[in-house]
C-alpha cells in the first residue's frame, strides 16, 4: 500500500462526505432548482401546455378556407388583362384627341384613369376600362381625372356635365373630407372645390392639408359673389395655395379654359 500524505488523506475524505449525499438531498439543496419550482406555480396550465403564443391565437382565429368557400364563390379579377395591338392603337387615338369620349374597344364600357407619370419629355398613364378590366398605357393623355367638391347638387351636376361633355373623367363628393380621403386614394389632376363647403373640415382647411400632403396637387378654388362688408373668401383660397380661383356661375369655355391652365 502507497504511502499516503496528510494532503492526499483529505481529499479522500471530502469525497467520502460527498458520496454519503443522495441525489435527492443534493437537488434539493440547489438554490437554481427550488427557484425553479417556485416559478412554475404561478403559470397557468394552458400557458403551460404551448408556449409559442402566437401559435396559440393563430388556433383561435377561424380558418379563412373554411368560412368562405372559394368553389362557390364569384372570384373578382385583379390583374386587368391587355389589349391587342390594334385595340390599344385605337384607344391611344381615343386619348389623344381632345372632347372625344373614349370607349372600350372591346366592350363599349367606360375607362377610369389611373395616375400621371412623367417619363422623359411624355406623360404616360395607365387607363383601366371599368367593366371588361382591360387596361392599357396612354401616352400624352388629353383627358383629365377632376375631382368636384360641391355641396349644391345643381351646381354639381352643372360642373359635371360640362366637364364629361369634354370627355374629362368626373368624380364628385359634397363632402371635403369625404374628398380628401378620395384624393389619397387616387390622385385627381385637377381638383374643383367650393371654399364655402361644409363638414368635418370646410374649404380652406381642404386646401391646406391637401397642399401639405401633395405639394403638386392642382386645386380650383369656388364660389359665388363675394357679399358687402366680408372678406373675399377666393382671395383666402388664392392664399392657401389654390392655383386657380372662379365665379359661380361660369360659361362653359371659361370653365374649360381653367382647367387647361390650372393642368399646365
Amino acid at each position: 500500500m502507497p504511502f499516503a500524505g496528510p494532503g492526499q488523506r483529505e481529499v479522500e475524505d471530502r469525497r467520502i462526505r460527498a458520496d454519503r449525499r443522495s441525489h435527492e438531498l443534493r437537488r434539493s439543496q440547489d438554490r437554481r432548482h427550488a427557484e425553479r419550482r417556485t416559478l412554475n406555480r404561478g403559470i397557468r396550465r394552458d400557458r403551460r401546455r404551448s408556449g409559442n403564443r402566437r401559435e396559440r391565437q393563430r388556433r383561435q382565429v377561424d380558418d379563412r378556407r373554411n368560412v368562405f368557400d372559394r368553389r362557390y364563390a364569384r372570384r373578382r379579377c385583379e390583374t386587368p388583362s391587355p389589349y391587342t395591338v390594334e385595340e390599344a392603337a385605337r384607344v391611344q387615338r381615343m386619348f389623344t384627341v381632345p372632347g372625344q369620349h373614349a370607349r372600350c374597344p372591346a366592350c363599349e364600357g367606360r375607362f377610369t384613369l389611373g395616375r400621371s407619370r412623367r417619363r422623359r419629355n411624355d406623360t404616360v398613364r395607365p387607363i383601366r376600362c371599368v367593366d371588361c378590366n382591360r387596361s392599357a398605357i396612354v401616352t400624352n393623355c388629353k383627358m383629365a381625372r377632376i375631382m368636384v367638391i360641391e355641396r349644391m347638387d345643381l351646381v354639381r351636376d352643372m360642373v359635371r356635365t360640362v366637364l364629361t361633355s369634354a370627355g374629362h373623367e368626373v368624380v364628385e363628393t359634397p363632402d371635403a373630407a369625404a374628398g380628401l380621403q378620395l384624393y389619397r386614394d387616387n390622385p385627381a389632376d385637377v381638383v374643383f372645390i367650393n371654399v364655402l363647403v361644409a363638414g368635418k373640415i370646410d374649404g380652406g382647411e381642404f386646401i391646406r392639408q391637401l397642399r401639405k400632403e401633395f405639394p403638386d396637387a392642382r386645386v380650383v378654388a369656388m364660389s359665388s359673389r363675394s357679399t358687402y362688408g366680408t372678406a373675399d373668401p377666393l382671395l383666402v383660397a388664392q392664399h392657401l395655395g389654390a392655383v386657380r380661383t372662379m365665379r359661380i356661375p361660369v360659361s362653359r369655355a371659361e370653365m374649360l379654359q381653367v382647367v387647361e391652365e390650372a393642368r399646365s
